[in-house]
């Protein structure tokens, strides 16, 4: 629940000063959650004391869990992280208030995505990405492009037919497209602003005959609409930037999962790599 539904449900009076503080906190919701106690607390006249109670009335653990609900909607709510520096820079915090506010936000986007994922949906992608004679791409551009080169690394371990879909090189992503059909599956990521590249990407594969799961912030991404499966991984941050902590948790237990239903071709695998990886990369101390 946010504060306006806090207050909506919250079915004992408040005293004259805690009905202030509420119209001051809902008429600024929610960018006037992010001054400090303090300043809330001067523009009713009352104490940062009495802000701290009301908001434990409320049902926050604590002024930082509200002032953490208040910055994801101010980053759902902005598009760009040059509009958000300013709304989640206003209050100044110190180096260690960032290192304590980071750590709170991603334990609650982990959280929330792990409660509210589509159980179905995971199941579906595995079974999908582990079909036989299936050709798995992966594609992710700009913010996205770590997820899928993490991804498309570990997954190549496990299947034989990886390949990860770049916007630099010989090819161009029209090329790389060229020809997909019934048997490729596309494992795709995006994340606002959202890639216009990939939800085109997302769209041919259907249009072609292949299926798509996606990997996103927002079931209302624009490439959503055009997949078969959908993961959304929530990435709210104290900074201007977003972080994708769960949707990395999300991929790693996607990863998990397709090495349980690839156990033994992974087996397999690995134990050639570890001879090539020893022949060609690994030097022991003094040799040339």
């Amino acid at each position: 629940m946010n504060l306006n539904q806090r207050i909506a449900s919250y079915g004992r009076k408040l005293s004259k000063t805690e009905r202030l503080l509420v119209e001051e906190m809902q008429a600024r919701y929610p960018q006037g959650l992010l001054e400090s106690a303090t300043a809330l607390a001067k523009k009713v006249g009352t104490s940062p004391s009495t802000v701290v109670r009301l908001l434990a009335k409320l049902g926050y653990e604590s002024y930082a869990q509200a002032q953490m609900e208040a910055r994801s909607e101010v980053t759902a709510r902005l598009a760009s992280p040059g509009e958000r520096a300013d709304a989640v820079g206003a209050d100044n915090p110190s180096a260690r208030a960032c290192l304590n506010n980071a750590l709170l936000h991603d334990l609650h986007n982990l959280k929330e995505t792990f409660a509210s994922i589509d159980a179905a949906a995971f199941e579906s992608a595995v079974r999908l990405l582990t079909q036989r004679k299936a050709r798995v791409h992966v594609l992710g551009f700009r913010q996205a492009a770590p997820l899928a080169s993490h991804v498309a690394l570990y997954l190549n371990m496990c299947l034989p037919a990886v390949k990860p879909m770049a916007a630099a090189g010989p090819l161009s992503l029209e090329d790389q497209l060229l020809w997909i059909d019934e048997a490729d599956v596309l494992l795709a990521f995006t994340f606002r602003r959202y890639s216009v590249a990939t939800a085109g990407a997302v769209k041919y594969f259907r249009q072609r005959g292949g299926k798509v799961v996606l990997i996103t912030d927002s079931a209302s991404a624009p490439a959503a609409a055009s997949a078969h499966h959908v993961l959304v991984a929530r990435s709210s941050s104290a900074s201007p930037f977003d972080s994708y902590t769960a949707a990395f948790s999300v991929c790693n237990a996607l990863l998990a999962a397709v090495a349980q239903r690839r156990k033994q071709a992974l087996g397999d695998a690995l134990e050639r790599g570890e001879g090539l990886w020893d022949a060609q990369w690994i030097r022991s101390p003094g040799g040339e």
